[in-house]
């Protein structure tokens, strides 16, 4: 933020004036205000997804059915949904960052409060290093917005899911006589009554049995492989065996039914697929269903409303005058001088320590001519490792998940044994597939707590990954900002502008790069919530769907699981991978223009780069006006190989600094005197 307009008052800090604190919209308020549009716009979404889940989607445990049908529709539409959803929690947790930006900006008090114990503050970058250094009312606000910001991670993208049915059937082994007369067998099976079996006879009588609409003819082994999945998606099968196993498949020799079985899984007992003549399976319509939780909706509503409430709250109550943009510094610099960055207006981030924190080592500071630096020397080494060690790791495990779980023994089962090591056809985005189920024990499977946090934690870490991504690329255009004061003469940028300055919404990051960042961090989530997702199976018997709570469900086989896409998993693994040689690519190859010491995001260094001097001055006293006007940073007092001359920002004409020439020193201050 500027102080153009405001005033020096005996704490060496400056007030707002009254009009500018009528002026919400200005700056970086308009930013927050815009924040608050994107936040109010997302609560409204999903407190009408609340309203509409809640009157018809036939809540049953504060899980809500919005479609049941066709699996191809179904996953269509939870791909879809999860596509809002992380449109939906980018925005928000973009409007959350920019916020807590402008928090971790540090007023002037708080600078100059660091740079006496030599600390120097990051400015116009997310930083945690401020955290240190601001005042308590701003770093609680911060630690609330991030706090709020961890349900939101781990739960939004599990507001929605897919389940999968399976069924509870019976397996026949029957004579043809069966298809044809009613009856036709003693009631040889005791846990079952006799009208049990004859009400199944009747679903095939009157020649429905040769009904290709109702029933399927399959053969043996097509049979054996159907039904002794672990999870059946057909109906009733009737299995018929050869002629010569009629009477060796019962104590009955003239019994149309030979035996029975029934479950949900591995019913292939009864079916020898050698000596069987065909099969007929039950078809039965597709019962995928898109469910909404309640829960987990009114957590992201909850914490929806707390960042608005904060949002609404930095607009309207927090009246600090931060310096939150590298031309605030500037500003704030030119207008009232930093002592302890006297005479080291060479200084860059490299030599902080040398120059700054020993003031002895100041004397003769010459000029060198550096080659043009790429944009990767604004971001510290310590940044660099930590980020490209966390990107690495992050893809390396990914790989390492994909191989393990393309190779591990997959539900695919033909005649009882597994395939070893086999893996199948690949799954779509987000589709959930019995084969791609990944069996993660983690309770009671009714309970969907436990499955959502799993399934969500790859999306807090992609999210501290991103965060790492964002600050990158923040320093390198901070930094290209406070280098271009070195090639052309402009107004500065700061939050509250007056006369000739210029103003922005954006802290550091211009929007010909925040959109493209925004859009590259939607679709990682994205990909990231197609690749593990939170699945459920539930369970049906006579096209009525078994409640979880029922002991007869068989609930190791019914409730929450995490469902598996190698497709998805892949491009996520390719599309951050990209990111990162973007990133990589983006920091070596583009460079920054020859002239101004590399540290635009180092309070040190701009307080530096900002002691305003000309040749004819017989004081230090600062033109306070010169930040109205347009500027350039360059030689404004000349300097040789024996005289000391002065580099600074300047309305005047500025020449560039010349190789070998002094232009800083302690001696500067003694000829000056």
């Amino acid at each position: 933020m500027g102080y153009a307009a405001g005033t020096l008052s005996s704490a060496n800090t400056f007030s707002l004036p009254s009009h500018e604190k009528t002026q919400r919209f200005s700056g970086w308020r308009g930013g927050v205000a815009i924040a608050i549009a994107c936040s109010s716009f997302v609560l409204l979404i999903n407190v009408v997804c609340a309203i509409v889940a809640a009157a018809a989607g036939s809540p049953s445990g504060g899980i809500a059915t919005a479609y049941t049908g066709d699996c191809k529709v179904s996953s269509r539409i939870t791909t879809g949904l999860h596509l809002l959803i992380n449109i939906l929690s980018s925005l928000l947790l973009g409007a959350s960052s920019y916020c807590m930006q402008r928090l971790v900006a540090p007023t002037r008090t708080e600078i100059d409060s660091a740079h006496a114990n030599n600390k120097w503050l990051d400015i116009g970058i997310p930083s945690v290093r401020n955290l240190s250094s601001i005042n308590r009312k701003r770093l609680a606000l911060w630690i609330l917005l991030a706090v709020s910001s961890i349900p939101l991670h781990l739960f939004y993208n599990s507001v929605v899911f897919g389940t999968i049915a399976t069924n509870y059937i019976d397996i026949l082994r029957v004579t043809p006589r069966f298809f044809t007369t009613r009856g036709g067998w003693k009631n040889d099976y005791r846990d079952y009554s006799h009208q049990y079996y004859q009400d199944i006879q009747d679903t095939v009588l009157g020649g429905r049995y040769l009904d290709c609409t109702v029933f399927e003819n399959i053969t043996g082994e097509e049979c054996c492989q159907r039904y002794s999945s672990m999870y059946i998606k057909s109906g009733n099968g009737f299995v018929v065996p050869t002629p010569d196993r009629w009477q060796s498949s019962s104590s009955n020799p003239n019994s149309s039914l030979l035996a029975t079985t029934q479950g949900i899984n591995n019913l292939a007992s009864i079916i020898d697929p050698s000596h069987t003549s065909y099969c007929l399976s039950e078809i039965l319509p597709q019962r995928c269903q898109v469910q909404f939780s309640q829960t987990i909706l009114y957590v992201v509503i909850v914490c929806n409303v707390i960042k608005l409430g904060l949002m609404v709250f930095i607009l309207w109550r927090l009246d600090e005058e931060t310096v939150v943009t590298v031309g605030d510094a500037v500003q704030s610099f030119i207008k009232q001088p930093d002592t302890s960055t006297s005479d080291c207006c060479l200084m860059s981030r490299y030599d902080v320590d040398k120059l700054w924190a020993k003031p002895d080592n100041r004397n003769s500071q010459r000029y060198t001519l550096e080659r043009r630096r790429a944009w990767a020397s604004a971001v510290s080494g310590r940044r660099w490792s930590l980020s490209l060690i966390l990107y690495i790791a992050t893809i390396i495990a990914a790989i390492y998940l994909l191989i393990r779980v393309k190779t591990r023994k997959w539900n695919c089962e033909v005649d009882g044994d597994w395939f070893n090591g086999v893996p199948c056809t690949g799954n779509g985005f987000g589709n959930v597939d019995f084969d791609y189920l990944l069996h993660v024990q983690l309770g009671d499977r009714a309970n969907v707590v436990p499955y959502v946090l799993l399934a969500n934690l790859p999306q807090a870490i992609i999210s501290v990954l991103y965060l790492t991504y964002n600050g990158i690329f923040t320093c390198m255009l901070a930094n290209r900002e406070w280098a271009s004061y070195a090639v052309k003469r402009a107004a500065l940028r700061v939050t509250i502008p007056s006369t000739l300055q210029r103003s922005s919404y954006f802290l550091s990051l211009p929007f010909t790069y925040s959109a493209p960042l925004m859009v590259a961090s939607i679709l990682l989530h994205w990909f990231i919530s197609q690749s593990i997702f939170m699945a459920r199976t539930t369970m049906w018997q006579n096209g009525v769907q078994i409640a979880e709570d029922n002991p007869w469900s068989y609930r190791r086989e019914a409730g929450s699981d995490l469902g598996f896409s190698d497709y998805a998993l892949i491009t996520s693994i390719a599309w951050g991978g990209a990111l990162v040689l973007i990133c990589v690519l983006v920091a070596m190859l583009f460079t920054y223009p020859k002239g101004l010491p590399i540290g635009g995001t180092n309070s040190a260094v701009i307080s530096a780069a900002c002691h305003v001097k000309q040749p004819d001055e017989t004081d230090l006293r600062p033109d306070e006006d010169i930040v109205d006007r347009p500027l350039q940073w360059g030689v404004t007092i000349e300097g040789t190989r024996e005289q000391i001359g002065h580099c600074s920002f300047s309305d005047q004409k500025v020449e560039t600094p010349e190789e070998g020439c002094l232009y800083a020193g302690l001696e500067a201050r003694k000829k000056i005197a």
